[in-house]
């Protein structure tokens, strides 16, 4: 027996599960379309194979092939538990006569036995290391599968099981005069459990639609029946409650009967006017149920009653749903559907209780605290309006966002509950009490927020208020402590300006803890490194400021010598002449440069003029020095960039270099 872990399922989406789902059936009051399902569950199941209804111990079944899930469900559509696997392939359900054992066809060649009440395993067996078991059914006190050899194109075929033994016995239908692609499914009648039908619904056109009934009282298969049940592709069938006859439909509209002794003697059946068939259930006392896959605001279920074609009737799902499964409670007035919703990304499943009784809807209360700590036992208390009644508590977070039990309990008989918790995830937490309630109560929920501390995270960044040269290409070190899962950090560089932040890299630091990105300076820039966070360390960031300079070049003209006085370089001009001085700094919208003038006199350098002269879209400034030039006059002159008083602080202050000069005759 494989090593099973029972959970219990729940979603975001599932816990409003006290909701009643309505749509208005028509515009004018005076055509009243037909009524709207009510009461509708959103599932935590990603998809649905088969489904089966437990009337002794007032649950409903489905498996989940994609996740490899058995979910057991209350009337009213509260997930009551799920037994999980860790491979997909859980098809095929079918309950033994006196709903004691469940029995489950798996994929990879096995059939597992669970204790209908406790929903405890009982029991597994492989039926051959090629065959691939998708379908069980009941049948003349005899467990029967039906199998597949590979995938859906491959030979198929039915055999039995005995649970006793493992014995397995393969029925060779190709002596029946008969073939099947795929695992075909394998049915009895509800009034009827010495009648096997066996079908192939395979999209393999040779076959599907081969049907095959067998009498299998003595626990041999003995042809009833067989023949072609389809104009096309099978999608469907169903055996009338006593046997006699066949229901089934195609990928198109029509729905047929035929009598079982005589498949291919089919006839268009149940035409109720409404198109594309999708799901058949018949019940014990005759009565047959329709889903269908509309989307178009027709009828989305339709009910016959026993010896009928002609609908009692109808119900219209909401948000254009279609209906993929149905299921009579056996000898009972319920009947239960799944309808499906495809939204971007993701499809809703549905669970739909119809007739019998109508549930009650209790009401759920939590107390929580607003703050928690990790490792810290986390107390929630609450009532629920049922006494005694079993709740679950679920936990979600940004870093395990799919809700998972943490806690249960059964209320007291003043409904009152107490759950326990002790968080190893920080951060919001959203903690979810729910009661999947049963065949009286609906499944009903309530959620607290609290906000779990989570670990400082060390975090430091090298260069802050470093100062560098126009141009000039810098490497920062990000440094991260110790964390929980995220070992990723982002670095954003912001530019001294209008300019957005820019995300420079973002991945995973080093063994050590270090993590480096590189930066070409044109401007002042603010670095920011941030880490996200994770489950049990909080988000860090650290900031360094790196000062870039300014280019700043002025390039003095109409000298007409350079030669030095002393060490010292100067530009030679005439006292007729007027010198002319171009500056180049880089640009930004609005610049001014600053053109500082001294003269030596004195001994000493003193400031003669300074101008702050704006500059142009290239960043550059022009002046020409006029006026009476005395010569022998010694002059320099530089020209800068001066953070804010240039006009803006986008770049940090650089000068030129001085240029001398002096005038002759």
């Amino acid at each position: 027996m494989p090593m099973l872990k029972i959970r219990a399922a729940l979603t975001a989406v599932a816990v409003a599960c006290s909701t009643v789902l309505a749509v208005t059936a028509g515009a004018n009051p005076a055509v009243a379309g037909p009524p709207a399902l009510q009461g509708g569950v959103v599932l935590p199941i990603d998809d649905v194979a088969d489904m089966a209804v437990d009337p002794v111990h007032k649950r409903v079944v489905l498996t989940s092939t994609t996740n490899g899930d058995l979910h057991w469900v209350s009337y009213f559509g509260g997930v009551q538990s799920t037994t999980s696997w860790l491979r997909p392939g859980v098809t095929g359900l079918a309950f033994s006569p006196d709903y004691s054992t469940l029995y489950v066809a798996t994929a990879w060649g096995e059939i597992l036995a669970f204790d209908a009440a406790t929903r405890a395993g009982k029991g597994s067996w492989y039926v051959g290391g090629s065959l691939r078991p998708l379908s069980v059914a009941v049948a003349g006190g005899k467990l029967w599968f039906g199998y597949s050899t590979g995938d859906g194109t491959s030979a198929g075929g039915f055999g039995t099981l005995d649970t006793a033994t493992g014995k397995v016995t393969l029925h060779d239908a190709t002596v029946d005069g008969i073939s099947f692609h795929g695992a075909p499914e394998l049915s009895t009648p509800a009034g009827d459990p010495d009648t096997l039908v066996v079908a192939d619904e395979s999209d393999v056109a040779e076959t599907s639609g081969n049907v095959a009934v067998y009498d299998v009282s003595s626990g041999v298969g003995v042809v009833k029946g067989k023949g072609r049940f389809s104009d096309g592709l099978l999608r469907g069938v169903a055996a009338s409650a006593d046997g006699s006859s066949l229901i089934g439909f195609g990928t198109g509209c029509p729905i047929w009967k035929a009598p079982s002794t005589n498949p291919a003697k089919r006839t268009p059946a149940f035409n109720n006017g409404i198109c594309r068939p999708s799901a058949v259930s018949v019940n014990t006392d005759g009565r047959v149920a329709f889903g269908y896959r509309n989307a178009d605001g027709t009828s989305d279920i339709a009910i016959s009653p026993a010896g009928s074609e002609l609908p009692a009737e109808q119900f219209v799902a909401p948000n254009n749903d279609e209906i993929t499964h149905v299921a009579w409670e056996p000898g009972g007035d319920r009947l239960f559907a799944l309808s499906r919703t495809t939204k971007p990304g993701y499809t809703d499943l549905t669970f739909w209780p119809i007739n019998g009784s109508k549930p009650v809807y209790p009401t759920i209360t939590l107390d929580a605290p607003a703050t928690g700590a990790l490792g810290v036992d986390l107390e929630i208390t609450g009532t629920i309006s049922v006494p005694g009644a079993h709740v679950e508590l679920f936990e979600s977070s940004a870093a395990a966002p799919k809700p998972f039990p943490v806690d249960s309990a059964a209320a007291d008989a003043q409904g009152r509950f107490t759950l326990t918790r002790k968080p190893y995830l920080g951060g919001t937490t959203t903690y979810t009490v729910f009661s999947p309630g049963n065949d009286t109560y609906a499944p009903v929920s309530a959620s607290a927020t609290v906000e779990i501390a989570r670990n400082p995270t060390s975090l430091a960044l090298s260069h802050n208020n470093t100062i560098y040269a126009y141009g000039t290409t810098v490497t920062v070190l990000a440094h991260l402590g110790s964390t929980y899962s995220n070992r990723s950090v982002q670095f954003w560089a912001d530019p001294y300006g209008t300019e957005p932040a820019r995300l420079l890299r973002w991945t995973n630091v080093d063994a050590k803890g270090n993590l480096t990105a590189s930066l070409k300076l044109t401007r002042t820039t603010a670095i920011q490194v941030k880490f996200l966070g994770d489950g049990r360390n909080a988000p860090a960031s650290a900031r360094s400021v790196i000062n870039t300079r300014a280019a700043v070049a002025l390039q003095p003209s109409r000298q007409y010598k350079a030669a030095k006085i002393g060490t010292v370089p100067y530009r030679f001009y005439r006292a007729n002449v007027h010198p002319y001085f171009l500056t180049t700094i880089t640009p930004y919208p609005g610049r001014k440069q600053r053109l500082t003038l001294e003269t030596y006199t004195g001994g000493t350098w003193k400031v003669w003029r300074v101008l702050d002269l704006p500059l142009n879209a290239k960043g550059q400034s022009a002046f020409t020095l006029t006026g009476t030039h005395p010569v022998g006059a010694k002059y320099r002159v530089r020209a800068g960039y001066l953070t804010t008083t240039s006009g803006d602080s986008v770049n940090y202050t650089n000068y030129s270099p001085y240029y001398y000069f002096t005038f002759t005759k």
